[in-house]
């Protein structure tokens, strides 16, 4: 069982990516040119005037719980 659903102090639930947005962020990603999600997330996350409203979005999420 994961550490967070132990843990008194955390979230009751793990936010989860929806089944048909698994990979979009990487797939748009690597479509601009990136080497991986990560890059391409603090890339976005250092520049958010840049990139649409839904990118900063798979952007934070990525930076959030990625690896």
């Amino acid at each position: 069982m994961p550490y967070y659903q132990n843990n008194p102090f955390s979230r009751k639930s793990f936010p989860e990516i929806k089944p048909e947005n698994k990979g979009k962020f990487t797939k748009w990603a690597k479509g601009h040119g990136f080497r991986n999600a990560m890059s391409a997330a603090n890339a976005v996350m250092s520049d958010t005037d840049e990139y649409s409203s839904e990118v900063v979005k798979m952007a934070n999420y990525a930076k959030n719980f990625g690896k």
